[in-house]
């Protein structure tokens, strides 16, 4: 059975192969498509990189760096190994990033560029445990001449003449791990903003997948754009572990400064955003026809009221009336369908607002243009729970 990220990759790679896409990364403008048979000869590169250099079961591995392919890649060669990951925050301060890493105590940290590079060179003194830093945007960082550093350019050189000299160590190694063996330490924050610390094994963050899926499928044929850094719960879940499940794939944008318009050239099928997000994406829509003009604010608010009492009455079961009916289909046609577009949306079945409570204005907003906006939140024994926005539910 597949009861790891590595044997699900395994088993995707076998099924799909050089067919099927698994991942798109926006690149100087062009989305570079990696396929499954792709990810899994880099997956086993790196794998027998950081083997190389000290790697094995038990080893904590952090990762400091935006949704990248590298990310899942570093990941998944973390857990083959029967390594355990942390996501640092990459917007986190160097004093952050210490407090963190004296937490998780890594032996690796996987960073993106020189940026992040250079805060764990600064706290490296207090991070007794750390051994090595991999990164793999060289820009800024050749002139460095630090023996901690080493590119992820030159791991993965380490990995296939590794693999050159002990044939099948990476299928061995992955063949031995199991759904219970401690996958990640998740950071998430609880009541009263306090840290939390939840030990995710791979059964843990499968079975949280498949809470979800029992009422909202996922699919094959489905994108889903990585925007969040993939160590936030959510974006593990309905993100990196749904692609692995079932095949979803994964998009990422050029640079967080880029991810709003990459993220409409996709349109994926699949939204998770925590709320505050949304909520932004509210207002700047409400600021944009604010700013436009005398007709186009009262054709937009006359379509919202609509849009509104239409979501309403279709929530509490009422049989929406014929005249209302066609005033919405006007609506829909001169100014919802043209708004998701504008925005992505177009293609939008699944759409959640993760983490905190959502308000109900944004809730109420995103109903009435047709997002069906859920709500999702974690629970350490539950691990993500999809419920209806206006249920009063407090999840601990």
């Amino acid at each position: 059975m597949e009861d790891t990220f590595p044997k699900l990759l395994f088993r995707n790679c076998q099924q799909w192969g050089s067919s099927r896409v698994a991942l798109r990364k926006k690149e100087y403008g062009v989305w570079r498509e990696h396929t499954w048979e792709d990810c899994y000869h880099k997956v086993k590169a790196i794998f027998g990189g950081l083997a190389s250099l000290g790697l094995e079961a038990g080893s904590g591995v952090s990762i400091l760096a935006d949704s990248n392919p590298e990310w899942f890649w570093c990941e998944l060669a973390v857990l083959a190994a029967r390594g355990i990951v942390t996501g640092l925050n990459p917007a986190g301060s160097a004093e952050d990033t210490k407090g963190l890493m004296l937490l998780a105590q890594p032996k690796f940290v996987l960073a993106q560029d020189q940026e992040q590079v250079d805060k764990l060179l600064e706290v490296k003194d207090g991070a007794p445990s750390l051994q090595r830093v991999v990164y793999w945007n060289e820009k800024g960082l050749r002139h460095y001449n630090n023996p901690i550093l080493i590119s992820l350019a030159e791991v993965i050189k380490l990995g296939e003449e590794r693999e050159r000299n002990h044939p099948g160590e990476f299928e061995r190694k992955m063949a031995h791990g199991r759904g219970d063996d401690l996958a990640m330490i998740i950071f998430a924050l609880g009541a009263n903003d306090s840290l939390k610390v939840v030990p995710a094994t791979h059964g843990f963050l499968i079975s949280s997948l498949e809470n979800v899926l029992a009422s909202n499928p996922v699919y094959d044929t489905d994108d889903y754009v990585s925007v969040i850094t993939p160590g936030w719960l959510f974006e593990q879940t309905l993100g990196f572990t749904a692609c692995l499940v079932k095949g979803q794939k994964l998009n990422f944008a050029e640079r967080v400064e880029t991810a709003p318009e990459d993220s409409r050239e996709i349109s994926p099928n699949v939204l998770v955003y925590p709320p505050r997000v949304w909520a932004d994406i509210a207002s700047a829509i409400q600021t944009n026809v604010a700013d436009g003009t005398r007709l186009k604010r009262r054709l937009f608010n006359w379509s919202l009221s609509i849009g509104q009492e239409v979501a309403e009455e279709s929530m509490g079961n009422d049989r929406v009336g014929l005249p209302k009916r066609f005033r919405h289909a006007i609506a829909e046609a001169l100014v919802f369908r043209p708004l998701r577009d504008k925005h992505g949306f177009n293609r939008a079945r699944l759409v959640y607002a993760a983490g905190k409570r959502a308000s109900p204005e944004t809730v109420r907003f995103f109903r009435a243009i047709g997002i069906d906006l859920q709500q999702v939140f974690g629970s350490t024994q539950g691990g993500v729970v999809t419920v209806a926005p206006e249920e009063k539910l407090m999840l601990e």
